[in-house]
């Protein structure tokens, strides 16, 4: 492609709460040959802080940025993206045309999708921490699309338990409600640029929605991307085998509904009424119905602790990703010393360490 063609290319991020069907819809439409759409990484804000404000690029300064994007960890070990491809593909263009959204969508076409590909006319991302970043993909790509998905909450607290560190019910509910309210926030100054589905919509009836987001994004739907799974049976690159086995083990399925309304054989009464209370009055605008209705003091104070430890968190994410690379390679040189000497890792990191002895 020329670089006229690349700057041109459509961006769609999904954005999500974790564990409501992102990795799904990832795969269905990088199943599409059009579209290029990677495993998740964060590169757009991991390097959106050094480079975005670039002007003038130099041979020396690509070195710069290909050397820190192989600081991002999720990119490094799951893309499978050498750095003598990334050259090669940057190489035929012209120093002073490049920008950093044609440099990240030059990564992103560099990604070994399963897939086969024809011609692309669409690249994306999906990753749930996106949703509270979608002011700054925007800052990259100002006519970017996003897919919002949700899932019932109560599936999504139950998903999150089994995969993830967090088992407190207030904080879990917690960052449902506020992973949708910071989408929704968004979605209202760009409405038309966001299409919002149920997981469970989905799940249901993909022969109905999978050709809807196809039109929405403007590329042709092809039934092939409803056979995904047969391809992901087939991957063999180690490390996105063990992510797929670990993390995502209903992916080599076909669509199907088996992930629905688990929670009720998961939660106690006393963990759907704390959930029904603190998600519930925001779930009925997408037309999730509460079981119970309690109130008080009780789940009043449950509730403030867990959102204090939600946007807690919110602040760490983001003032990591706003510091200089040299604040953040220290930051990760010491997480590895701890993990290596003591097998220690935490919420923030442990994504980076959970499949390393």
């Amino acid at each position: 492609m020329t670089i006229e063609e690349i700057n041109q290319l459509p961006f769609v991020f999904i954005v999500a709460r974790g564990r409501s069907g992102t990795t799904l819809m990832q795969t269905l439409l990088d199943a599409n040959d059009s579209v290029i759409l990677p495993i998740e990484s964060r590169l757009i804000i991991h390097l959106k802080q050094k480079y975005e404000k670039v002007n003038t690029w130099s041979q020396a300064l690509i070195e710069d940025f290909i050397t820190d994007l192989y600081k991002d960890k999720k990119f490094a070990n799951y893309w499978s993206v050498t750095e003598e491809q990334l050259r090669k593909n940057i190489a035929p263009l012209p120093l002073d045309e490049i920008t950093f959204p044609i440099l990240c969508k030059v990564v992103y076409m560099s990604y070994p999708s399963p897939f086969v590909k024809g011609r692309i006319k669409l690249l994306g991302d999906k990753n749930p921490i996106y949703s509270i970043f979608i002011r700054e993909l925007i800052e990259v790509f100002p006519n970017a699309l996003f897919i919002h998905l949700i899932r019932d909450y109560r599936d999504n607290i139950t998903s999150n338990r089994k995969v993830f560190k967090r088992q407190s019910i207030a904080q879990l509910a917690n960052g449902w409600k506020a992973y949708n309210t910071f989408i929704e926030n968004y979605k209202r100054e760009k409405p038309s640029n966001f299409y919002t589905l149920r997981y469970e919509d989905l799940v249901s009836d993909p022969n109905k929605y999978v050709p809807e987001i196809c039109r929405f994004l403007k590329i042709e739907f092809n039934p092939r991307m409803l056979d995904f799974h047969t391809t992901i049976k087939e991957v063999k690159e180690e490390k996105y085998a063990i992510e797929i086995e670990k993390i995502h083990p209903n992916i080599v399925n076909p669509v199907n509904t088996t992930q629905v309304e688990k929670w009720r054989k998961s939660l106690t009464l006393e963990e759907i009424e704390l959930a029904d209370y603190i998600a519930g009055p925001d779930a009925e605008r997408y037309a999730y119905k509460r079981e119970t209705n309690k109130s008080g003091i009780r789940f009043f104070m449950k509730s403030l602790i867990g959102r204090s430890r939600i946007y807690f968190d919110f602040f760490v994410i983001r003032t990591y990703y706003k510091m200089p690379f040299f604040f953040r390679d220290a930051v990760g040189a010491f997480n590895a010393f701890l993990f290596r000497q003591f097998k220690i890792s935490t919420y923030y990191n442990h994504a980076d360490f959970r499949f390393k002895k």
